[in-house]
């Protein structure tokens, strides 16, 4: 029974499978993930496609894992509930390569995507000294980001040239907090940057404070990931010259009532 080694508050399939292979390394120090795959019927680098959140189990498939670990009916019901919700989630990104927890955690500097992105505008020159004088820091982080990005297949150097291999980048919903949150007051901050050296006419910082109805949160975050979508389709027209970064701010003023 799963039922004990699975936590409620699970909300990722990735981190279901994680919690099912830690307890039973827990009662097992030889237990492996090749053991774990052994024991579900499928290859090591399929099941570690799923610990990793890039691939998602199809219907026979989770069927086969359900029968596998003897999930009791309430546990596949959540384990075919997490299956849908990392299916929507992939149907959100299309087409974005998507990054393990482990590699985001590597490139989760602004300068790494702020570098991708640099790399798709015009007259884009792959000099060291210009990338980091166009992105206002160091030579040192620039080269270092590129290191980084060149051993996670992001780009590399081709006949001399650094060659974009991914347009765009995502990640799995389940990176820990504490990434996601350094990531975040990096973007925050540059926005502080901006509303104090940037003029008006290349910037647009505006807040609105309303009351809200809790209940229809997933609601909003879902009309906002449209609005970054269209944005970002609307911006990238013929003459890319410039790097942005659309930061949308939905958070509460009140004390949340729980």
């Amino acid at each position: 029974m799963l039922t004990k080694l699975v936590s409620e508050n699970n909300s990722s399939l990735s981190l279901f499978l994680h919690e099912i292979l830690d307890s039973r390394k827990k009662r097992n120090s030889q237990y492996s993930l090749r053991a774990f795959a052994r024991d579900l019927e499928i290859s090591p680098g399929r099941l570690s496609d799923f610990l990793s959140g890039r691939r998602i189990p199809g219907k026979r498939l989770s069927a086969r894992m359900i029968m596998a670990l003897k999930m009791t009916e309430d546990e596949s019901a959540k384990f075919q509930h997490l299956i849908s919700r990392n299916r929507e989630y992939a149907s959100r990104i299309g087409g974005a390569h998507l990054l393990r927890e482990d590699e985001f955690s590597l490139i989760a500097d602004w300068e790494h995507f702020a570098l991708l992105m640099l790399m798709g505008t015009s007259g884009f020159s792959d000099d060291v000294a210009w990338m980091a004088k166009r992105l206002q820091t160091s030579e040192l982080k620039i080269q270092n980001a590129i290191e980084r990005m060149e051993r996670l297949g992001l780009v590399k150097r081709h006949n001399g040239r650094l060659k974009r291999l991914k347009s765009r980048v995502s990640t799995t919903h389940e990176i820990p907090s504490t990434v996601v949150k350094e990531s975040h007051r990096q973007i925050l901050e540059h926005a502080l940057l901006s509303l104090q050296k940037d003029d008006i006419s290349v910037r647009d910082i505006t807040s609105i404070t309303i009351p809200a109805d809790p209940a229809k949160l997933d609601e909003a975050k879902k009309h906002i990931r449209n609005f970054r979508r269209k944005m970002a389709e609307l911006l990238n027209g013929e003459n890319k010259s410039e790097v942005y970064n659309l930061n949308i701010q939905l958070v509460p003023v009140t004390k949340v009532k729980k």
